[in-house]
């Protein structure tokens, strides 16, 4: 936007162009941005897409809670990392993409696993644009600062405990939702950008500092009372 107003202004243009111009390529910049946000967070986090028939497993979990609870069926990401965890991204539910660790896929018993996908399609229904667009367009170096202080704000922790509530009640059993944020909370940390950090089910930064760490607790101590 400045470049195309230091041209329109040489080039002699009225000020009113310059604005003009600028902003028109200033709301182009925000589109393209928005639109490719997606990939650009699936890359942040270095997800690779799952071919099919990799994780029989998982694909029939996320068949069956679509079908029963009529979710949209996302695309489905893996992220090599000992790391117990899964991210949910996307701007609309037709085009979602569902993210797990391999660590996730691998350790995870059934129930556990079921409990982690049915959350991240909770998530998904709610709506992840914002997450996805500021995750995404963290990679530029010029909004890096901004976004950065936005990611830390990002991860809402009551809307965090709403969607592990509503999971737990989705899947009839609470304690197997409990028992995998546990097991995530306890496994290795995983590796991904800060500005990132907010589109996992459980936020690796926030998990590392002091007054992150009981977060996770917390949610479990909610999930205790259904």
């Amino acid at each position: 936007m400045v470049i195309v107003g230091a041209l329109s202004a040489v080039a002699g243009a009225p000020a009113a162009a310059v604005a003009g111009a600028a902003a028109s390529a200033g709301l182009a910049l925000a589109a393209v941005l928005y639109l490719r946000s997606p990939g650009s967070a699936l890359r942040s986090v270095g997800a690779k897409p799952l071919a099919a028939g990799d994780h029989p497993r998982l694909e029939n979990l996320i068949d069956g809670l679509c079908t029963t609870h009529a979710f949209g069926r996302p695309s489905l990401h893996v992220v090599e990392s000992p790391a117990l965890n899964a991210a949910a991204l996307g701007l609309n539910h037709a085009s979602a993409h569902l993210v797990l660790t391999t660590g996730a896929l691998s350790d995870y018993g059934r129930l556990e696993l079921e409990a982690v996908v049915a959350r991240q399609l909770c998530a998904i229904r709610r709506g992840t644009a914002f997450a996805t667009v500021l995750a995404g367009v963290s990679r530029l170096s010029i909004v890096e600062p901004l976004t950065a202080r936005l990611a830390g704000r990002a991860g809402d922790f009551n809307a965090g405990c709403e969607i592990d509530v509503e999971a737990a009640r989705l899947t009839s059993f609470p304690p197997a939702m409990s028992a995998a944020l546990r097991q995530a909370a306890d496994s290795a940390t995983l590796e991904t950008p800060r500005s990132a950090g907010h589109i996992w089910m459980v936020n690796p930064h926030q998990q590392a500092s002091a007054e992150g760490a009981p977060s996770t607790l917390q949610r479990i101590d909610v999930l205790s009372e259904i």
